[in-house]
């Protein structure tokens, strides 16, 4: 069973310079051009949206085709059902959002060899998935066993409770947070 909210991962179908891709993907710019529309986004933007997905690339240079590479970055069936029995909600505390509504995050990016494992995947809803990089928050594994750390500093071991849930709601920044 795939993602049960937003359906299959999102195909985006974009073009980079080599120059861009070198640029952007370390935040200093560049840009893709998105196919068919002729509509430009940052490098980042294209490397965020891909995070879900499956990328392909093909890298040109000076209009001659010098690459070609596939990379399936997507958690297979039984370790997104394997992620969901074991954190069973969004990780970020006060986000109650159930785990089958969430994507499989990459804790140590796939693009910088992260795998895709059930060591290194946790789920995060929507809206946490697209700001954890402006967030404040840090996700790191022990050992296969999710580590959160807030915008404060303060860090703990995921284990959803019923008990934490009641605190956690009221002080969640997730929208949706309020919708279980």
């Amino acid at each position: 069973m795939g993602p049960t909210l937003g359906g299959a991962a999102p195909v985006l179908v974009v073009n980079v310079d080599a120059s861009d891709l070198v640029g952007g993907m370390g935040g200093n710019g560049g840009w893709a051009t998105v196919a068919g529309s002729g509509a430009h986004v940052p490098v980042s933007v294209a490397a965020h949206v891909g995070c879900a997905g499956t990328i392909q690339r093909v890298l040109v240079d000076e209009g001659r085709i010098i690459g070609i590479t596939t990379t399936d970055r997507v958690f297979a069936v039984h370790q997104r059902r394997a992620i969901i029995a074991r954190d069973k909600e969004c990780l970020i505390p006060g986000c109650h959002v159930p785990a089958s509504w969430c994507e499989i995050h990459h804790v140590v990016e796939h693009a910088r060899g992260g795998p895709t494992h059930t060591d290194n995947g946790v789920p995060l809803c929507w809206w946490h998935h697209r700001s954890l990089g402006t967030s404040g928050w840090e996700i790191r594994m022990d050992d296969g066993v999710p580590q959160v750390r807030g915008p404060g500093g303060s860090r703990r071991t995921m284990a959803h409770t019923e008990a934490q849930r009641p605190a956690e709601r009221a002080r969640s920044s997730c929208p949706y947070a309020g919708l279980t």
